[in-house]
């Protein structure tokens, strides 16, 4: 038998694979929407409980939803404020999409979790890459929130036992931001007062936290919207920056081409893909219609959030805004904004109580990728967990950017997980070549949405780099 022939054999034998695990998700969809209709399921519209839509829709959006949300007001200011929501709720519609293909590239190989699903389609080696990125990710996020935390508490104290208040910009030349023997014992004081929690292999019994996390989030959220009538100014406003896209691409002491970060930024407040998959197997009669219907709900949820956060805190401050919103400088409005404050603390003791959480996901990839196991003993898991959130602390205390830190965890780590993989995932499953219309658009969009995420990681540790020297 030639070559040419052999090539040909395995070309038929993966066609008919493909074929047949095509043909088998239709049954299965059909199967399951046929059982549907038997049981005459009815689900009350409010209903929240365990499978069903509303309940996804909260689970799913509570983990999109967090401090990168802050964020967005500055990055409004530096690309424009109507641009930057036109962004947002592009953002959106590539968030739906995506989410929705890649449960739907799960579902043709029951893949079970995300990197289960990767290494079926993909292979081994890229699941491997996955896991790492994902540890990553967590890593960054306890870093960012040891960051916010400690700024959260310093300026509160700063606010309060301080007899001249001091504006935003004079914060950052305070003794808490500029004495790092404070910063660090402040810090590290924390880190080992959270390290017992941490050590906690069933982190169900901290569901509580979600719930405050919440409710902290919807109250400074609020607080940030009700609020905005009072710092209405027609004079900051007629000098804001509306539609001059050109300033995201300016070059200069404080800006390196911050329109790449901006865009960043939008993918990491997009980012709950992986937590697509506990969602997705806890929904009762999973199949792609209701599942789907989760996304949308959950991605709209997100969106009006995300808007009214953007808009209302670029009105409330249009010039020279402060990294994260809820830092924004109240004294010539409210003297004391009491109900700031209270957001403040909230905010420091949901992201306090959330760091087990993230911890938690960061171990179990851990220890299958390093240990091989999901079984976890007691000594390996003080020796891993105390050195981990000790080096994360540490690089918190010397760095405490925390727009640079949401560039890169957006940059870097949501352009994979939440672009990357699943344009892969995609064209794998999609039982058309690769070079067909509809892969090609596949690969182009979200190639240069991956283009666009990868340069603002590489352009933050540059400007990281310049910044030290």
């Amino acid at each position: 038998m030639s070559q040419n022939e052999e090539v040909e054999m395995d070309e038929e034998e993966d066609q008919l694979h493909n074929s047949s695990n095509k043909d088998e998700f239709i049954l299965n969809e059909i199967k399951d929407e046929e059982e549907l209709k038997l049981t005459g399921y009815k689900e009350s519209a409010c209903s929240m409980k365990e499978g069903s839509i509303q309940g996804g829709v909260f689970a799913l959006s509570s983990l999109a939803l967090g401090t990168g949300a802050f964020s967005l007001p500055v990055r409004c200011a530096q690309i424009g404020c109507v641009w930057y929501s036109i962004a947002i709720i592009g953002g959106a519609f590539i968030g739906y999409w995506t989410l929705s293909k890649l449960i739907e590239s799960s579902r043709t190989v029951k893949g079970k979790e995300y990197s289960t699903t990767v290494r079926k389609i993909i292979g081994k080696v890229p699941s491997v890459i996955i896991d790492i990125i994902l540890m990553v990710y967590s890593f960054g996020v306890i870093i960012q929130f040891n960051v916010i935390i400690y700024s959260l508490i310093g300026r509160i104290i700063h606010y309060y036992f301080y007899k001249e208040y001091h504006k935003y910009e004079d914060y950052e030349k305070d003794i808490w931001q500029s004495n790092y023997y404070i910063k660090c014992s402040v810090m590290f004081g924390l880190t080992l007062l959270i390290f017992p929690v941490c050590l906690l292999k069933d982190i169900s019994k901290m569901r509580f936290a979600s719930m405050f996390g919440i409710c902290a989030l919807i109250y400074s959220i609020l607080v940030i919207v009700i609020e905005t009538p009072w710092f209405f100014s027609k004079e900051e406003l007629s000098k804001a920056n509306w539609f001059n896209i050109s300033n995201g691409f300016k070059i200069d002491d404080k800006n390196i081409l911050e329109f790449f970060n901006a865009i960043a930024t939008v993918f990491f407040i997009y980012s709950c893909h992986t937590g697509a998959f506990p969602v997705y197997k806890s929904l009762k009669f999973n199949f792609p219609k209701r599942i789907n219907t989760v996304f949308c709900r959950s991605i709209i949820l997100d969106l009006i959030i995300y808007l009214l956060v953007a808009i209302c805190g670029f009105i409330t401050s249009p010039i020279n805004p402060p990294a994260l919103i809820v830092y924004r400088d109240a004294s010539k409005v409210f003297g004391n904004d009491i109900f700031m404050n209270i957001a403040k603390i909230s905010l420091a003791l949901d992201l306090y109580l959330s760091i087990p959480a993230n911890y938690n996901s960061l171990r179990a990839s851990f220890f299958l990728l390093f240990f091989k196991t999901d079984k976890i003993d007691n000594c390996r898991n003080i020796i891993v967990t105390l050195p981990i959130l000790l080096v994360g602390t540490f690089i918190g205390v010397i760095f405490s950017d925390i727009l640079s830190y949401i560039s890169l965890l957006g940059g870097f780590c949501s352009s994979a997980i939440c672009l990357l993989i699943p344009c892969f995932l995609m064209v794998k499953t999609s039982q058309q070549k690769i070079y067909s219309p509809r892969n090609i658009i596949r690969i182009i969009v979200l190639g240069i949405l991956c283009f666009i995420g990868f340069t603002a990681g590489i352009i933050t540790i540059i400007g990281m780099i310049i910044k030290k020297e």
